[in-house]
Protein backbone atom coordinates (compact mmCIF):
# COMPACT_ATOMS: atom_id res chain seq x y z
CA UNK A 1 0.00 0.00 0.00
CA UNK A 2 1.00 3.25 -0.84
CA UNK A 3 0.15 6.76 1.31
CA UNK A 4 0.58 9.78 -1.09
CA UNK A 5 0.83 13.52 0.31
CA UNK A 6 0.51 15.79 -2.76
CA UNK A 7 1.39 19.35 -2.20
CA UNK A 8 -0.50 21.44 -4.31
CA UNK A 9 1.57 24.54 -5.79
CA UNK A 10 0.71 27.89 -4.22
CA UNK A 11 -2.39 30.05 -5.31
CA UNK A 12 -0.01 32.43 -6.90
CA UNK A 13 1.45 29.84 -9.39
CA UNK A 14 -2.37 28.72 -10.27
CA UNK A 15 -3.15 32.08 -10.80
CA UNK A 16 -0.15 33.03 -13.38
CA UNK A 17 -0.90 29.32 -15.15
CA UNK A 18 -4.83 30.32 -15.76
CA UNK A 19 -3.88 34.17 -16.52
CA UNK A 20 -0.98 32.61 -19.05
CA UNK A 21 -3.86 30.31 -20.40
CA UNK A 22 -6.16 33.22 -21.09
CA UNK A 23 -3.55 35.42 -22.97
CA UNK A 24 -1.06 33.61 -24.11
CA UNK A 25 -3.34 31.35 -26.34
CA UNK A 26 -3.62 32.71 -29.40
CA UNK A 27 -5.36 29.89 -31.43
CA UNK A 28 -8.55 29.98 -29.08
CA UNK A 29 -11.63 31.40 -31.56
CA UNK A 30 -13.01 34.81 -31.39
CA UNK A 31 -16.03 33.88 -31.74
CA UNK A 32 -15.46 31.47 -28.36
CA UNK A 33 -14.35 34.41 -26.82
CA UNK A 34 -16.90 36.56 -27.23
CA UNK A 35 -19.75 33.50 -26.46
CA UNK A 36 -17.80 33.71 -22.73
CA UNK A 37 -18.22 37.71 -22.46
CA UNK A 38 -21.63 37.28 -23.24
CA UNK A 39 -22.09 34.24 -20.71
CA UNK A 40 -20.25 36.47 -18.11
CA UNK A 41 -22.97 39.24 -18.82
CA UNK A 42 -25.98 36.85 -18.41
CA UNK A 43 -24.77 35.62 -15.37
CA UNK A 44 -24.16 39.34 -13.82
CA UNK A 45 -26.76 40.08 -10.91
CA UNK A 46 -26.93 43.58 -12.51
CA UNK A 47 -28.22 41.83 -15.75
CA UNK A 48 -30.95 39.59 -14.34
CA UNK A 49 -32.10 42.56 -12.19
CA UNK A 50 -32.09 44.93 -15.38
CA UNK A 51 -33.99 41.98 -17.54
CA UNK A 52 -36.51 41.38 -14.32
CA UNK A 53 -37.28 45.11 -14.39
CA UNK A 54 -37.51 45.44 -18.54
CA UNK A 55 -39.83 41.77 -18.19
CA UNK A 56 -42.14 43.62 -15.15
CA UNK A 57 -42.05 47.20 -17.20
CA UNK A 58 -43.13 45.41 -20.54
CA UNK A 59 -46.66 42.85 -18.57
CA UNK A 60 -47.54 46.45 -17.21
CA UNK A 61 -47.44 48.32 -20.10
CA UNK A 62 -48.97 45.81 -22.60
CA UNK A 63 -51.67 45.06 -19.68
CA UNK A 64 -52.15 48.81 -19.48
CA UNK A 65 -52.45 49.09 -23.37
CA UNK A 66 -54.87 46.48 -23.67
CA UNK A 67 -56.99 48.18 -20.91
CA UNK A 68 -57.04 51.19 -22.30
CA UNK A 69 -58.41 49.92 -26.05
CA UNK A 70 -61.24 47.37 -24.70
CA UNK A 71 -62.26 50.00 -22.38
CA UNK A 72 -62.70 52.32 -25.26
CA UNK A 73 -63.92 50.13 -27.35
CA UNK A 74 -66.38 49.09 -23.95
CA UNK A 75 -67.13 53.23 -24.39
CA UNK A 76 -67.97 53.49 -27.74
CA UNK A 77 -70.26 50.44 -27.90
CA UNK A 78 -72.08 52.03 -24.69
CA UNK A 79 -72.36 55.32 -26.42
CA UNK A 80 -73.80 53.85 -29.58
CA UNK A 81 -76.62 52.43 -27.48
CA UNK A 82 -77.08 55.30 -25.48
CA UNK A 83 -77.15 57.33 -29.36
CA UNK A 84 -80.04 54.48 -30.10
CA UNK A 85 -82.03 55.08 -26.92
CA UNK A 86 -81.74 58.94 -27.83
CA UNK A 87 -83.12 58.64 -31.22
CA UNK A 88 -85.92 56.21 -29.98
CA UNK A 89 -87.03 59.26 -27.44
CA UNK A 90 -86.73 61.29 -30.53
CA UNK A 91 -89.33 59.78 -32.22
CA UNK A 92 -91.27 58.63 -29.53
CA UNK A 93 -93.80 61.30 -29.87
CA UNK A 94 -94.47 60.44 -33.84
CA UNK A 95 -94.46 57.06 -32.84
CA UNK A 96 -97.28 58.18 -30.25
CA UNK A 97 -99.36 60.24 -32.62
CA UNK A 98 -99.28 57.89 -35.38
CA UNK A 99 -97.23 60.29 -37.65
CA UNK A 100 -95.36 57.67 -40.00
CA UNK A 101 -94.37 60.80 -42.10
CA UNK A 102 -92.51 62.43 -39.45
CA UNK A 103 -90.96 59.52 -38.37
CA UNK A 104 -89.78 58.39 -41.94
CA UNK A 105 -88.03 61.78 -42.32
CA UNK A 106 -86.55 61.87 -38.98
CA UNK A 107 -85.14 58.85 -39.76
CA UNK A 108 -84.16 59.68 -43.62
CA UNK A 109 -82.46 63.51 -42.02
CA UNK A 110 -80.42 60.82 -39.06
CA UNK A 111 -79.32 58.21 -41.58
CA UNK A 112 -77.05 60.76 -43.88
CA UNK A 113 -75.14 62.21 -40.89
CA UNK A 114 -71.40 61.51 -40.26
CA UNK A 115 -70.41 58.10 -39.62
CA UNK A 116 -74.02 56.64 -39.73
CA UNK A 117 -74.11 53.41 -41.97
CA UNK A 118 -78.12 53.20 -41.68
CA UNK A 119 -81.06 53.07 -39.16
CA UNK A 120 -83.77 50.66 -39.52
CA UNK A 121 -87.54 49.69 -37.26
CA UNK A 122 -88.77 46.37 -37.73
CA UNK A 123 -92.07 45.12 -36.79
CA UNK A 124 -92.86 42.27 -34.70
CA UNK A 125 -92.17 40.04 -37.65
CA UNK A 126 -88.81 41.16 -38.99
CA UNK A 127 -90.42 43.49 -41.91
CA UNK A 128 -88.36 46.33 -42.68
CA UNK A 129 -91.09 49.28 -41.55
CA UNK A 130 -88.52 52.12 -41.72
CA UNK A 131 -85.23 52.71 -43.59
CA UNK A 132 -82.57 55.47 -44.14
CA UNK A 133 -82.15 53.04 -47.32
CA UNK A 134 -85.64 53.51 -48.82
CA UNK A 135 -84.65 50.31 -50.81
CA UNK A 136 -84.80 48.39 -47.99
CA UNK A 137 -88.64 49.00 -46.40
CA UNK A 138 -90.92 46.43 -46.64
CA UNK A 139 -88.26 43.43 -46.67
CA UNK A 140 -88.25 41.01 -44.63
CA UNK A 141 -85.01 40.00 -42.35
CA UNK A 142 -85.16 36.09 -41.15
CA UNK A 143 -85.12 35.83 -37.59
CA UNK A 144 -82.71 33.17 -37.40
CA UNK A 145 -79.47 35.12 -38.72
CA UNK A 146 -76.98 35.71 -36.25
CA UNK A 147 -77.76 39.75 -35.95
CA UNK A 148 -81.77 38.69 -34.56
CA UNK A 149 -81.07 35.23 -32.95
CA UNK A 150 -80.23 36.91 -29.38
CA UNK A 151 -84.09 37.91 -29.31
CA UNK A 152 -85.84 35.04 -31.28
CA UNK A 153 -83.48 31.92 -29.95
CA UNK A 154 -86.94 30.94 -27.94
CA UNK A 155 -90.65 30.62 -29.18
CA UNK A 156 -91.38 33.84 -28.17
CA UNK A 157 -89.00 36.82 -28.75
CA UNK A 158 -87.00 37.68 -25.26
CA UNK A 159 -88.65 41.12 -24.10
CA UNK A 160 -86.06 42.64 -22.08
CA UNK A 161 -82.31 42.28 -23.48
CA UNK A 162 -79.36 42.59 -22.14
CA UNK A 163 -77.35 45.40 -22.37
CA UNK A 164 -74.31 43.78 -23.46
CA UNK A 165 -76.04 41.56 -25.85
CA UNK A 166 -77.19 45.14 -27.67
CA UNK A 167 -74.54 45.70 -29.56
CA UNK A 168 -72.87 44.06 -32.59
CA UNK A 169 -69.98 44.32 -34.82
CA UNK A 170 -69.73 43.15 -38.76
CA UNK A 171 -67.51 43.98 -41.94
CA UNK A 172 -69.48 45.99 -44.38
CA UNK A 173 -68.94 45.37 -48.50
CA UNK A 174 -66.25 47.92 -48.92
CA UNK A 175 -64.39 46.65 -46.00
CA UNK A 176 -64.09 48.44 -42.79
CA UNK A 177 -65.78 47.73 -39.59
CA UNK A 178 -69.79 48.91 -38.59
CA UNK A 179 -70.98 48.78 -35.09
CA UNK A 180 -74.83 48.05 -34.94
CA UNK A 181 -77.11 48.47 -31.88
CA UNK A 182 -80.55 47.65 -31.82
CA UNK A 183 -83.10 48.67 -29.21
CA UNK A 184 -86.55 47.19 -28.36
CA UNK A 185 -89.69 49.17 -29.11
CA UNK A 186 -91.39 48.98 -25.93
CA UNK A 187 -95.72 48.88 -26.22
CA UNK A 188 -97.24 51.46 -24.13
CA UNK A 189 -100.61 52.00 -22.76
CA UNK A 190 -100.69 55.88 -24.44
CA UNK A 191 -100.34 54.44 -28.13
CA UNK A 192 -102.44 51.07 -27.47
CA UNK A 193 -104.89 51.80 -30.11
CA UNK A 194 -107.31 49.32 -32.05
CA UNK A 195 -106.46 50.75 -35.68
CA UNK A 196 -102.73 50.77 -34.70
CA UNK A 197 -101.44 47.86 -32.71
CA UNK A 198 -103.45 45.38 -30.46
CA UNK A 199 -103.23 46.67 -27.02
CA UNK A 200 -100.07 45.87 -23.97
CA UNK A 201 -101.56 43.02 -22.54
CA UNK A 202 -101.44 40.94 -26.07
CA UNK A 203 -97.90 42.26 -27.18
CA UNK A 204 -95.11 44.05 -25.09
CA UNK A 205 -92.68 44.50 -27.82
CA UNK A 206 -93.88 46.61 -30.91
CA UNK A 207 -90.34 46.33 -33.04
CA UNK A 208 -86.90 46.97 -33.26
CA UNK A 209 -84.76 50.05 -34.02
CA UNK A 210 -81.55 48.98 -35.06
CA UNK A 211 -78.91 52.00 -35.65
CA UNK A 212 -75.48 51.22 -37.67
CA UNK A 213 -71.86 52.98 -37.21
CA UNK A 214 -69.25 53.18 -39.22
CA UNK A 215 -66.42 52.56 -37.34
CA UNK A 216 -63.74 53.44 -40.23
CA UNK A 217 -62.83 56.97 -38.53
CA UNK A 218 -63.19 55.59 -34.93
CA UNK A 219 -60.77 52.43 -36.15
CA UNK A 220 -58.41 54.83 -37.36
CA UNK A 221 -58.01 57.24 -34.60
CA UNK A 222 -57.62 54.08 -32.31
CA UNK A 223 -55.00 52.97 -33.95
CA UNK A 224 -53.39 56.24 -34.34
CA UNK A 225 -53.92 56.11 -30.69
CA UNK A 226 -52.58 52.70 -30.41
CA UNK A 227 -49.46 53.21 -31.83
CA UNK A 228 -48.68 56.80 -29.83
CA UNK A 229 -49.61 54.46 -26.82
CA UNK A 230 -46.49 51.82 -27.98
CA UNK A 231 -44.40 54.46 -28.94
CA UNK A 232 -44.93 56.06 -25.32
CA UNK A 233 -44.81 52.62 -23.16
CA UNK A 234 -41.25 51.99 -25.61
CA UNK A 235 -40.07 55.55 -24.16
CA UNK A 236 -41.10 54.83 -20.76
CA UNK A 237 -39.55 51.61 -20.06
CA UNK A 238 -36.14 52.85 -21.87
CA UNK A 239 -36.03 55.84 -19.56
CA UNK A 240 -36.99 53.62 -16.96
CA UNK A 241 -34.25 50.99 -17.72
CA UNK A 242 -31.65 53.73 -18.50
CA UNK A 243 -32.42 55.60 -14.55
CA UNK A 244 -32.47 52.02 -13.14
CA UNK A 245 -29.89 50.48 -14.77
CA UNK A 246 -27.15 53.64 -13.78
CA UNK A 247 -28.60 52.94 -10.57
CA UNK A 248 -27.47 49.12 -10.23
CA UNK A 249 -25.01 49.77 -11.97
CA UNK A 250 -23.35 52.66 -9.18
CA UNK A 251 -24.83 51.28 -6.49
CA UNK A 252 -24.96 47.26 -7.27
CA UNK A 253 -22.97 46.22 -10.49
CA UNK A 254 -19.45 47.88 -9.05
CA UNK A 255 -19.81 47.61 -5.98
CA UNK A 256 -20.18 43.91 -5.97
CA UNK A 257 -17.16 43.54 -8.23
CA UNK A 258 -15.25 45.34 -5.65
CA UNK A 259 -16.33 42.96 -3.39
CA UNK A 260 -15.91 40.00 -5.41
CA UNK A 261 -12.22 41.29 -6.08
CA UNK A 262 -11.19 40.72 -2.25
CA UNK A 263 -11.69 37.27 -2.33
CA UNK A 264 -9.61 37.20 -4.89
CA UNK A 265 -6.92 39.36 -3.71
CA UNK A 266 -7.46 37.29 -0.96
CA UNK A 267 -6.75 33.80 -2.89
CA UNK A 268 -3.53 35.20 -4.57
CA UNK A 269 -2.12 35.85 -0.76
CA UNK A 270 -2.89 39.49 -0.38
CA UNK A 271 -3.75 40.20 2.54
CA UNK A 272 -3.35 43.80 2.79
CA UNK A 273 -6.22 44.17 0.00
CA UNK A 274 -9.09 46.39 1.45
CA UNK A 275 -12.54 46.99 0.20
CA UNK A 276 -13.75 50.34 -0.48
CA UNK A 277 -16.92 51.01 1.89
CA UNK A 278 -19.11 53.29 0.65
CA UNK A 279 -22.58 53.88 2.35
CA UNK A 280 -24.36 52.27 5.33
CA UNK A 281 -25.95 49.65 3.26
CA UNK A 282 -26.13 45.84 2.94
CA UNK A 283 -23.20 45.57 0.43
CA UNK A 284 -21.24 48.46 2.82
CA UNK A 285 -21.94 45.88 5.92
CA UNK A 286 -20.30 43.19 3.78
CA UNK A 287 -17.24 45.18 2.77
CA UNK A 288 -16.64 46.12 6.87
CA UNK A 289 -17.03 42.06 7.67
CA UNK A 290 -14.60 41.55 4.86
CA UNK A 291 -12.00 43.80 6.30
CA UNK A 292 -12.40 42.83 9.25
CA UNK A 293 -11.77 39.21 8.76
CA UNK A 294 -9.02 39.98 6.19
CA UNK A 295 -7.32 41.62 9.24
CA UNK A 296 -7.55 39.05 11.63
CA UNK A 297 -6.42 36.53 8.77
CA UNK A 298 -3.08 38.46 8.46
CA UNK A 299 -2.99 38.49 12.24
CA UNK A 300 -3.54 35.23 12.33
CA UNK A 301 -1.30 34.14 9.67
CA UNK A 302 1.54 35.92 11.23
CA UNK A 303 0.83 34.34 14.40
CA UNK A 304 0.96 30.78 12.66
CA UNK A 305 4.16 31.51 10.28
CA UNK A 306 5.76 32.42 13.72
CA UNK A 307 4.24 29.10 15.23
CA UNK A 308 5.60 27.40 12.36
CA UNK A 309 8.76 28.46 12.48
CA UNK A 310 9.12 27.68 16.58
CA UNK A 311 7.35 24.16 16.16
CA UNK A 312 10.30 23.70 13.18
CA UNK A 313 12.87 25.09 15.60
CA UNK A 314 11.81 22.36 18.47
CA UNK A 315 11.48 19.85 15.92
CA UNK A 316 15.11 20.45 15.24
CA UNK A 317 16.18 21.04 19.17
CA UNK A 318 14.40 17.26 19.47
CA UNK A 319 16.63 15.79 16.53
CA UNK A 320 19.88 17.88 18.39
CA UNK A 321 18.99 16.14 21.41
CA UNK A 322 18.83 12.44 20.03
CA UNK A 323 21.96 13.47 17.94
CA UNK A 324 23.30 14.18 21.49
CA UNK A 325 23.83 11.42 23.09
CA UNK A 326 25.05 9.28 20.54
CA UNK A 327 27.59 12.42 19.74
CA UNK A 328 28.82 12.43 23.54
CA UNK A 329 29.20 8.53 23.30
CA UNK A 330 31.22 8.98 19.65
CA UNK A 331 33.09 12.18 21.25
CA UNK A 332 34.24 9.04 24.56
CA UNK A 333 35.35 7.08 22.43
CA UNK A 334 38.49 9.31 20.59
CA UNK A 335 38.63 11.07 24.28
CA UNK A 336 39.51 7.70 26.17
CA UNK A 337 42.18 7.27 23.14
CA UNK A 338 43.92 10.52 23.36
CA UNK A 339 44.05 10.46 27.05
CA UNK A 340 45.52 6.74 26.90
CA UNK A 341 48.10 8.17 24.35
CA UNK A 342 48.68 11.27 26.22
CA UNK A 343 49.95 9.44 29.28
CA UNK A 344 52.20 6.63 27.65
CA UNK A 345 53.93 9.45 26.19
CA UNK A 346 53.81 11.78 29.40
CA UNK A 347 55.29 8.20 31.31
CA UNK A 348 58.12 8.15 28.34
CA UNK A 349 59.31 11.37 28.83
CA UNK A 350 59.17 11.28 32.79
CA UNK A 351 61.90 8.38 32.32
CA UNK A 352 64.27 10.15 30.58
CA UNK A 353 65.31 10.91 26.68
CA UNK A 354 64.12 8.30 24.68
CA UNK A 355 65.54 6.65 21.86
CA UNK A 356 64.61 7.48 17.94
CA UNK A 357 62.88 4.66 17.85
CA UNK A 358 60.60 5.40 20.79
CA UNK A 359 60.60 9.15 19.26
CA UNK A 360 59.01 7.62 16.12
CA UNK A 361 56.22 5.50 17.88
CA UNK A 362 55.64 8.24 20.16
CA UNK A 363 54.91 10.53 16.87
CA UNK A 364 52.39 8.13 15.69
CA UNK A 365 50.55 8.42 18.79
CA UNK A 366 50.59 12.08 18.55
CA UNK A 367 49.67 11.84 15.06
CA UNK A 368 46.03 9.80 16.35
CA UNK A 369 45.77 11.88 19.42
CA UNK A 370 45.31 14.66 16.82
CA UNK A 371 43.28 12.59 14.28
CA UNK A 372 40.56 11.35 16.88
CA UNK A 373 40.65 15.28 18.24
CA UNK A 374 40.05 16.46 14.52
CA UNK A 375 37.38 14.07 14.45
CA UNK A 376 35.93 15.28 17.40
CA UNK A 377 36.31 18.58 16.17
CA UNK A 378 33.94 17.26 12.73
CA UNK A 379 31.04 16.08 14.94
CA UNK A 380 30.94 19.02 17.02
CA UNK A 381 30.96 21.46 14.17
CA UNK A 382 28.43 19.72 12.02
CA UNK A 383 25.69 19.01 15.04
CA UNK A 384 26.58 23.29 15.36
CA UNK A 385 25.60 23.57 11.96
CA UNK A 386 22.76 21.81 11.64
CA UNK A 387 21.38 23.64 15.25
CA UNK A 388 21.65 26.91 13.54
CA UNK A 389 18.09 28.71 13.51
CA UNK A 390 18.71 30.53 9.88
CA UNK A 391 16.52 32.54 7.86
CA UNK A 392 15.48 30.71 4.79
CA UNK A 393 17.58 31.64 1.62
CA UNK A 394 16.46 30.43 -1.60
CA UNK A 395 19.11 29.41 -4.17
CA UNK A 396 20.56 26.91 -6.51
CA UNK A 397 21.54 23.71 -4.60
CA UNK A 398 23.36 20.71 -5.39
CA UNK A 399 21.34 17.82 -3.71
CA UNK A 400 24.26 15.83 -4.10
CA UNK A 401 26.48 17.58 -1.67
CA UNK A 402 22.91 17.81 0.63
CA UNK A 403 22.82 14.27 1.03
CA UNK A 404 26.64 13.91 2.04
CA UNK A 405 26.47 16.75 4.86
CA UNK A 406 23.28 14.80 6.03
CA UNK A 407 24.77 11.74 6.34
CA UNK A 408 27.96 13.11 7.71
CA UNK A 409 25.74 14.19 10.82
CA UNK A 410 24.18 10.64 10.99
CA UNK A 411 26.93 8.66 10.00
CA UNK A 412 28.35 7.12 13.45
CA UNK A 413 24.61 6.91 14.50
CA UNK A 414 24.52 4.69 11.81
CA UNK A 415 27.68 2.68 12.52
CA UNK A 416 27.03 2.48 16.53
CA UNK A 417 23.57 0.80 15.26
CA UNK A 418 25.16 -1.59 12.96
CA UNK A 419 23.34 -0.09 10.02
CA UNK A 420 24.48 0.30 6.59
CA UNK A 421 24.12 3.31 4.10
CA UNK A 422 23.85 2.99 -0.01
CA UNK A 423 23.62 5.98 -2.07
CA UNK A 424 22.38 5.41 -5.72
CA UNK A 425 22.68 9.21 -6.88
CA UNK A 426 21.22 8.87 -10.70
CA UNK A 427 20.07 12.28 -11.22
CA UNK A 428 21.44 13.54 -14.77
CA UNK A 429 20.98 17.35 -13.07
CA UNK A 430 21.57 17.23 -8.98
CA UNK A 431 20.84 20.86 -9.13
CA UNK A 432 17.24 22.74 -8.22
CA UNK A 433 16.24 26.04 -6.31
CA UNK A 434 15.45 25.64 -2.63
CA UNK A 435 16.22 26.65 1.27
CA UNK A 436 19.34 23.78 1.79
CA UNK A 437 19.22 24.56 5.60
CA UNK A 438 15.53 23.11 5.66
CA UNK A 439 16.36 20.23 2.44
CA UNK A 440 18.82 19.44 5.18
CA UNK A 441 16.69 19.21 7.79
CA UNK A 442 14.15 16.97 5.93
CA UNK A 443 17.12 14.25 5.26
CA UNK A 444 18.14 14.26 8.87
CA UNK A 445 14.85 13.95 9.68
CA UNK A 446 14.09 11.04 7.66
CA UNK A 447 17.79 9.01 8.32
CA UNK A 448 16.77 9.34 11.69
CA UNK A 449 13.07 8.07 11.59
CA UNK A 450 15.16 5.18 9.41
CA UNK A 451 17.55 4.86 12.47
CA UNK A 452 14.67 4.41 14.75
CA UNK A 453 13.14 2.11 12.64
CA UNK A 454 16.12 -0.57 12.41
CA UNK A 455 17.19 -1.08 16.15
CA UNK A 456 18.78 -4.29 15.11
CA UNK A 457 20.71 -2.74 11.84
CA UNK A 458 20.01 -2.93 8.73
CA UNK A 459 20.40 -1.07 5.14
CA UNK A 460 19.40 2.68 4.10
CA UNK A 461 19.34 3.41 0.65
CA UNK A 462 19.34 7.10 -0.59
CA UNK A 463 18.90 7.62 -4.03
CA UNK A 464 18.36 10.62 -6.62
CA UNK A 465 17.02 10.72 -10.56
CA UNK A 466 14.98 12.76 -12.43
CA UNK A 467 11.29 12.96 -12.93
CA UNK A 468 9.67 11.47 -15.83
CA UNK A 469 8.69 15.03 -17.27
CA UNK A 470 12.33 16.71 -16.35
CA UNK A 471 10.83 19.45 -14.32
CA UNK A 472 11.32 18.18 -10.94
CA UNK A 473 13.81 15.91 -8.85
CA UNK A 474 13.01 12.64 -6.91
CA UNK A 475 15.45 11.36 -3.74
CA UNK A 476 14.32 8.16 -2.74
CA UNK A 477 14.76 7.40 1.44
CA UNK A 478 14.26 3.86 1.64
CA UNK A 479 15.03 1.31 5.03
CA UNK A 480 15.11 -2.00 5.25
CA UNK A 481 12.99 -1.69 9.04
CA UNK A 482 9.82 -3.17 10.19
CA UNK A 483 7.78 -0.85 8.12
CA UNK A 484 4.57 1.43 8.81
CA UNK A 485 1.23 -0.57 10.41
CA UNK A 486 -1.53 -0.55 8.50
CA UNK A 487 -3.92 1.37 11.44
CA UNK A 488 -1.54 4.80 11.70
CA UNK A 489 -0.52 5.08 7.93
CA UNK A 490 -2.84 7.69 7.64
CA UNK A 491 -1.80 9.55 10.45
CA UNK A 492 1.83 9.73 10.16
CA UNK A 493 1.91 12.91 8.85
CA UNK A 494 0.03 14.86 11.76
CA UNK A 495 1.56 16.81 14.26
CA UNK A 496 2.52 15.51 17.49
CA UNK A 497 1.77 12.13 16.38
CA UNK A 498 3.84 9.32 17.93
CA UNK A 499 3.95 5.59 18.54
CA UNK A 500 6.53 6.12 21.38
CA UNK A 501 5.88 5.54 24.68
CA UNK A 502 7.33 7.38 27.84
CA UNK A 503 7.49 11.06 25.94
CA UNK A 504 10.93 9.80 24.32
CA UNK A 505 9.82 11.45 21.03
CA UNK A 506 7.60 14.77 20.65
CA UNK A 507 6.02 13.57 17.15
CA UNK A 508 7.10 16.69 15.53
CA UNK A 509 9.78 15.21 12.66
CA UNK A 510 7.45 13.54 9.57
CA UNK A 511 4.98 16.72 10.35
CA UNK A 512 7.79 18.76 9.75
CA UNK A 513 9.08 17.04 7.08
CA UNK A 514 5.75 17.62 5.44
CA UNK A 515 5.45 21.50 5.84
CA UNK A 516 8.87 21.88 4.42
CA UNK A 517 8.12 20.31 1.62
CA UNK A 518 4.82 22.75 1.54
CA UNK A 519 6.70 24.85 1.16
CA UNK A 520 8.83 24.06 -1.53
CA UNK A 521 5.68 23.17 -3.46
CA UNK A 522 7.13 20.04 -3.35
CA UNK A 523 5.21 16.23 -3.16
CA UNK A 524 5.80 13.23 -0.75
CA UNK A 525 4.68 9.46 -1.29
CA UNK A 526 5.41 6.95 1.57
CA UNK A 527 5.43 3.26 0.40
CA UNK A 528 5.51 0.54 3.04
CA UNK A 529 5.01 -2.55 4.09
CA UNK A 530 4.94 -4.56 7.49
CA UNK A 531 8.45 -6.20 7.99
CA UNK A 532 9.56 -5.05 4.38
CA UNK A 533 10.27 -1.02 5.66
CA UNK A 534 9.38 1.70 4.54
CA UNK A 535 10.05 3.88 1.54
CA UNK A 536 9.51 7.83 1.44
CA UNK A 537 10.13 9.91 -2.07
CA UNK A 538 10.63 13.66 -2.12
CA UNK A 539 9.42 15.29 -5.76
CA UNK A 540 11.14 19.41 -5.63
CA UNK A 541 10.66 21.23 -8.49
CA UNK A 542 13.59 22.89 -10.38
CA UNK A 543 12.07 26.27 -10.08
CA UNK A 544 11.25 27.78 -7.29
CA UNK A 545 11.09 31.44 -5.98
CA UNK A 546 11.62 32.75 -2.27
CA UNK A 547 8.00 34.10 -2.65
CA UNK A 548 6.88 30.57 -2.80
CA UNK A 549 8.95 29.18 0.07
CA UNK A 550 7.35 32.00 2.36
CA UNK A 551 4.25 32.46 1.27
CA UNK A 552 2.88 28.87 0.30
CA UNK A 553 -0.44 27.73 2.21
CA UNK A 554 -2.19 25.45 0.46
CA UNK A 555 -3.76 22.37 1.94
CA UNK A 556 -1.67 19.00 0.97
CA UNK A 557 -3.56 15.98 -0.33
CA UNK A 558 -3.24 12.27 1.39
CA UNK A 559 -4.53 9.43 -0.95
CA UNK A 560 -3.77 5.71 -0.25
CA UNK A 561 -3.00 3.48 -3.55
Amino acid sequence: MIIKRTITAPARQVETALSYGRTGMELKPAIGQDRDFMRNISNSLAFRLLYLLLLVSAVVFISLTTFIIRAAKLHIAGEAIRTNQLLLRSMRQSMLLNRQRDVGHTIDALGKGPGVYGIRIYDKDGKIVFSAKRREIGQKVDTKVKECIVCHSGRKPLENIPEADRTRTFISKEGYRILGAFEPIHNEPACSAPECHPPLSKQKILGMLDSQFNLEGVDSNIFSSLHLLILYSLGAILLIELFAGLFIIRNVHIRLGKLAEGPREVKMGNLDFRIPVEGNDEIADLARSFNSMVISLKRAEAENRELSQRVVHIAKMASIGKLAASVAHEINNPLSGVLAYARLISRQLSEGPMTEEESKVALKHFDTCIGEIKRCGNIVRNLLRFSRNSESVVEKVDINNIIDKSLLITNHHFQIHNIRTLTELEAGDSAFFGDPNQIEQVLVALFMNALEAMPQGGVLTVTTKDAPDGKALQVGVKDSGRGIPAEIRSKIFEPFFTTKEGGHSAGLGLSIVYGIMLKHCGQIEVESEPGRGASFVLTFPRQLTPDEVNGSSDEGIISEM
